[in-house]
C-alpha cells in the first residue's frame, strides 16, 4: 500500500505480509509517522557520519524488503519434502496460509525482515547490540563480548547471535535454531542445522545494506543468500504491533478463505 506523507493510520492489528497479494496489499505499517521530536540520529551530518554507528530506525520497504539474492539453493530430498508440505495449497492455486506466523508463532530469521512493511531499530552498547523489530513487537540480542553459545542450550526461535566488526561491517553469526519457522513467506523450510551469517554495511548516512548467507546442509545442497536494503528514518517511531490470534484468524477466514472458496481442494 502506498504511503501518503509518511503517515500511517492506527486502525489495524498485525497482519502477516509477503505471503500473498492480499497480505502485501492490506499491510498498513505503523512505524511511519512523525514524532513530536526527532530521534537523536536525526541531527547527524555527513561530516559526523560513523559507519559503525547503526543506531536509529531503519525501513526496508513494502513487504519488509527481504529478497532472494540470485537463486534459492537446490533442496535435499528431506528439504524438498518439507517444502512440498509447506506449499501444498499452491497445487490448487490457493494462497499459502500454512506459514507458522499465521498462528502467531515467532517468524524466526530471516523471515522477520519480510513481514509486512515494518521497521527495525538498533541500540548499541560495547558488549551487546539489540535489534528491535516493530513486527510482533520483539527484540533480539547480538552479543559482542566474545561469549559462546552454551552447549546444552535449547533450540531457539531466533537463534543465538554473536557479532564482530570486520572493518566497518557488523558481521552477525547465528546458530541454535529450532526447525519450526520458515525462511521466508514462500515456504522455504530449514532444519536445526541452519547457520546464518548477516553482514550489515552502512554505505552512507541514510543507507544500510544487509546481506544474509544461509547454510543448512540438511535441507539445502549449498549455501544461498538473501538481502535487504534499509533506509534511515530519523523522524519515524515505532507503533504498537502485536500478533493477535483473533486478528490472524479473521484475516484467514475473511480474506484468504473467501478468495479460495471456489478453488478445488489441494491434491496430495
Amino acid at each position: 500500500m502506498l504511503r501518503s506523507k509518511l503517515h500511517r493510520p492506527h486502525t489495524r492489528g498485525h497482519v502477516v505480509g509477503a505471503l500473498a497479494v492480499f497480505a502485501i496489499a492490506l499491510v498498513v505499517p505503523l512505524s511511519v509517522r512523525p514524532q513530536a521530536a526527532p530521534q537523536q540520529g536525526a541531527s547527524k551530518t555527513e561530516a559526523a557520519f560513523n559507519p559503525r554507528d547503526l543506531s536509529g530506525l531503519w525501513f526496508g520497504g513494502v513487504g519488509g524488503g527481504l529478497r532472494v539474492q540470485g537463486k534459492v539453493a537446490p533442496l535435499t530430498p528431506e528439504g524438498q519434502a518439507r517444502f512440498n508440505a509447506n506449499t501444498a495449497e499452491l497445487k490448487s492455486d490457493r494462497t499459502i496460509s500454512a506459514d507458522p506466523t499465521f498462528r502467531c508463532e515467532p517468524p524466526g530469521l530471516p523471515h522477520i525482515y519480510g513481514i509486512g512493511g515494518y521497521s527495525i531499530e538498533f541500540l548499541q552498547t560495547p558488549a551487546r547490540i539489540v535489534i528491535f523489530y516493530e513486527s510482533i513487537h520483539t527484540f533480539r540480542d547480538i552479543w559482542m563480548d566474545g561469549r559462546k553459545r552454551p552447549e546444552d542450550a535449547d533450540p531457539l526461535w531466533m537463534g543465538f547471535s554473536v557479532g564482530r566488526w570486520e572493518g566497518n561491517d557488523l558481521v552477525v553469526d547465528t546458530t541454535g535454531f529450532n526447525d519450526k519457522t520458515w525462511l521466508n513467506g514462500a515456504g522455504y523450510p530449514h532444519s536445526e542445522a541452519l547457520h546464518i551469517i548477516e553482514r550489515f554495511h552502512r554505505a552512507d548516512l541514510n543507507h544500510m545494506q544487509l546481506d544474509i548467507t544461509l547454510d543448512d546442509p540438511k535441507f539445502y545442497t549449498m549455501p544461498w543468500k538473501m538481502g535487504v536494503n534499509f533506509t534511515l528514518q530519523p523522524t519515524w517511531e515505532f507503533g504498537e504491533s502485536f500478533c493477535i490470534p483473533t486478528n490472524q484468524e479473521s484475516f484467514k477466514s475473511q480474506i484468504i478463505e473467501q478468495n479460495d472458496k471456489d478453488k478445488p481442494v489441494p491434491k496430495n
